[in-house]
């Protein structure tokens, strides 16, 4: 899924991102904290209040959405380990890979930045997946095959 994301301002051009570019998902993954104000957001649900209020992004909340999707997915067809999920767990709640290594907590760090790629690469490839599926079920397969340089 790919989305035009206004990350400087509104005034400002916008740059298109999409869960196939391995840096998009690397920076969603390590700011997430800082950028996806709904991810473990806490909801008044008092019916006497408005309930909370904040300003958000729908295009990088709705980018938010397909990368979970996704990393679902990695989950469920056992792509990802414990390890993998306690990996994004500890970065979605704002700590960098520096904090993650310090904490002693059986990342190394090399390992631990390598874990990340991994992730970050299967991410890519399941997206990519989802992707050519869509793409074939619309009838679009040869045009996969010629402009896309893949095959279902």
């Amino acid at each position: 899924m790919g989305v035009s994301v206004d990350i400087n301002k509104q005034e400002r051009e916008y740059k298109d991102f999409t869960l196939a570019d391995e840096n998009v998902v690397r920076l969603l993954i390590q700011y997430r904290s800082k950028y996806d104000l709904l991810h473990n957001a806490n909801i008044n649900i008092d019916i006497s209040q408005a309930g909370d209020e904040f300003d958000f992004n729908q295009e990088l909340i709705v980018m938010y959405a397909s990368l979970d999707k996704v990393i679902e997915q990695c989950i469920e067809s056992r792509r990802f380990k414990e390890k993998h999920i306690k990996l994004l767990e500890l970065l979605f709640d704002g700590n960098t890979l520096q904090d993650i290594v310090a904490m002693d907590i059986g990342f190394k760090k090399s390992a631990t930045y390598d874990l990340f790629d991994r992730m970050v690469a299967r991410i890519v490839e399941f997206n990519k997946k989802n992707w050519l599926e869509v793409m074939d079920k619309k009838g679009f397969t040869k045009w996969c095959e010629v402009n896309a340089n893949v095959t279902l």
